[in-house]
């Protein structure tokens, strides 16, 4: 049997994503109105005939309710995760139910923000390509205690940057508003 170190037993940090029962409450509230418009809407739009606005109305209704209780049900099943040790990186987000892995010998730099953190590393050892890791601490429920882990563990030194001002997080909600209308503006078009 190869000398192999034992990371069974190794101390580990886990810090998981803070379940509050309120966001949940709110989310079905939200899905509750919707799913009443859509009630509400259902018989006059119905009795119109105009069939293309009934299904646009009624979808954007629904769509909209399914869509919250989505929101408010996903730290139920699917909780961001982080658990930094000697050894590693291992994350779960909150978009994807897969845990991604990252050694320490596979990172070239960590990037720290107090809700961001970005680790650049090597997919394999012999790689000269360089793929980002993108971790929300914004989601876990100890988010000011991550960066001194990352600094405690890591055998790298970290950079810190500074998370984004008020006029920066305006510019951000304004681009991602014009998006969303312009898609909607090219789904909506032919009708």
């Amino acid at each position: 049997m190869p000398n192999t170190p034992d990371y069974e037993g190794e101390p580990q940090d886990n810090f998981v994503e803070a379940r509050d029962p309120a966001e949940l409450v709110m989310c079905i509230i939200l899905a509750a109105a919707y799913a009443g418009l859509a009630k509400c809407c259902w018989n006059p739009l119905r009795s119109s005939g105009n069939f293309s606005m009934f299904f646009s109305i009624e979808g954007f209704f629904g769509t909209t309710a399914l869509l919250a209780l989505l929101v408010g049900l996903r730290p139920y099943l699917s909780p961001c995760s982080l658990q930094i040790s000697n050894r590693g990186v291992k994350y779960r987000g909150p978009c994807w139910p897969q845990r991604k892995s990252v050694n320490w010998e596979q990172i070239c730099r960590i990037y720290v923000s107090p809700e961001l953190i970005i680790i650049l590393y090597h997919w394999k050892p012999d790689s000269k390509i360089i793929w980002p890791m993108f971790i929300q601490s914004i989601y876990l429920a100890d988010k000011d205690k991550v960066a001194e882990v990352i600094a405690q563990k890591s055998p790298l030194p970290i950079i810190r940057i500074s998370g984004p001002n008020w006029k920066t997080r305006l510019v951000l909600i304004v681009t991602f508003s014009m998006v969303v209308i312009w898609i909607l503006e090219m789904l909506l078009g032919g009708v």
